[in-house]
């Protein structure tokens, strides 16, 4: 008797759940696009639900071109975002040249990290696919959160200056060199590195942010 007939017999006779593959206990991911190929190809699909993420960087590093360009990219997919803007550090002009839809973004500016944290737990308590943004969050105790993100469809996204403690994915953005163009300003070209992430080796890729002179300083 082969082993898929006994299988078949063992499961037939006392339930599917008797013998089963291993592979069926690990739960399928699913990715969120940051609307960047090269981004997307180091994050093996894109951004994870149920997982805290965390972009590193400083000034002219390219890590608000990134945040912002996710942030455009799930809303062209209609996925609702709620930015707490931490720091008050939020520019809409910038945002909207990167394609945000301003009229579309939930914004809390200056709110305190309990009414943050409250409001994470509770929309992931709901679960509603979502991406909340905490833009530059003093700290961040992530063990509050981890139990109630785990089987939520909420995806958390914060932004940095240096990598935060226990994040589970963790990118750092850091400026390479201008460029320049007859002279001025054109943009710069950023490395990004992947720090930290639950399903994939750490590994590096350098990538470019081509941005009009006005915008060189995200």
């Amino acid at each position: 008797m082969s082993l898929e007939l006994l299988v078949s017999g063992i499961q037939q006779r006392f339930g599917y759940q008797t013998l089963r593959r291993a592979s069926e206990l690990i739960a399928a991911r699913t990715t969120l696009s940051t609307g960047m190929a090269v981004v997307d190809d180091l994050l093996d699909g894109g951004l994870l639900q149920g997982v805290a993420h965390n972009i590193a960087g400083r000034p002219t590093s390219g890590v608000t071109s990134l945040l912002y360009r996710t942030v455009a990219s799930m809303q062209a997919r209609e996925m609702p975002i709620i930015y707490l803007d931490m720091g008050s550090l939020f520019d809409p002009p910038i945002a909207a040249a990167m394609g945000v839809q301003i009229e579309k973004l939930l914004l809390l500016n200056e709110t305190a990290l309990k009414h943050a944290l409250f409001l994470i737990r509770t929309l992931a308590e709901q679960q509603l696919p979502c991406l909340v943004v905490l833009d530059h969050p003093p700290v961040l105790p992530l063990a509050q959160l981890k139990p109630v993100l785990r089987n939520s469809p909420l995806t958390l996204l914060t932004l940095s200056p240096q990598p935060l403690e226990q994040m589970q994915v963790v990118l750092q953005c850091r400026h390479r060199e201008w460029r320049l163009q007859n002279g001025d300003v054109a943009g710069f070209s950023s490395d990004l590195h992947l720090l930290t992430h639950p399903f994939l080796r750490s590994r590096q890729l350098s990538m470019s942010f081509t941005i009009p002179k006005e915008e060189a300083h995200v």
